[in-house]
């Protein structure tokens, strides 16, 4: 969304850029400072924003968490495809709070039990602007916590779909699926908000599409895959082969 932004600033920058230029040919000062003015801002705000969405462009297509219930271990795959890896019980999470959302957060912490050595949001996050946030936020932790806690089969049956992103690039339809989802909303409002947010996410999609072809797939390190092998006839493997077939 934040490439997106960047690129329509720089888009209007170049036109108003140009626009300047034109006007010089006609001797209106006031029109090429206008023209330059609206330039210069346009592509400071877009600077901005592409600093702000650098990770969004030309980095992975997401960043994956690995929980490893045997060893005890979580694994996280850093912006810079360097890993994380921390026992589990020692890892402390919370609920925090960032820029009007909530998320659950797993702190790693020094020696003393006290100083905070890195952070990392444990999956998804959801705003409490409606009555379903919390309880789906919480209900997400409770997810990985029970896995970890009582083993796959205490929650393996409320996984109905998967993300198709193992080894691969989303697909547009998928991308424009995850970003309709926080548009959608039981009876009239769902239908409102549909109205009202289809624009939004139709040009979110484009970027997260552009996104996506720009980025590199994130892959675990040899090592790390060879440790965590899951075996092949485990009986809780699920993958994108349970979604409908336009979502695979």
């Amino acid at each position: 969304m934040i490439g997106v932004i960047s690129l329509m600033m720089f888009s209007f920058g170049l036109w108003f850029l140009l626009y300047g230029f034109g006007r010089a040919g006609t001797g209106d000062t006031a029109g090429v400072f206008s023209g330059l003015l609206a330039a210069f801002l346009l592509w400071t705000f877009a600077f901005v924003a592409v600093r702000l969405g650098r990770f969004e462009w030309a980095y992975y297509t997401h960043y994956p968490i690995r929980l490893n219930r045997k060893r005890r271990l979580v694994r996280v795959l850093r912006k810079d495809g360097s890993t994380l890896a921390a026992p589990w019980d020692d890892v402390f999470f919370t609920l925090d709070q960032d820029a009007g959302f909530w998320e659950v957060r797993g702190h790693v912490l020094e020696h003393d039990g006290e100083t905070i050595k890195e952070t990392f949001a444990l999956g998804a996050f959801r705003t409490l602007n409606n009555s379903e946030g919390m309880p789906m936020l919480l209900a997400h932790w409770e997810f990985f916590r029970r896995y970890m806690e009582e083993g796959p089969a205490a929650v393996a049956r409320y996984v109905t779909q998967a993300l198709p992103v193992d080894g691969k690039k989303e697909s547009f339809r998928v991308g424009y699926e995850v970003l309709a989802s926080h548009f959608r909303a039981p009876g009239n409002a769902g239908t409102v908000l549909a109205v009202i947010g289809w624009p939004i996410i139709a040009v979110s999609s484009v970027g997260r599409w552009i996104a996506m072809r720009l980025s590199r797939i994130p892959k675990w390190p040899d090592e790390i895959e060879e440790v965590d092998r899951v075996e092949a006839d485990d009986p809780y493997t699920i993958d994108a082969r349970i979604n409908p077939p336009e979502l695979r």
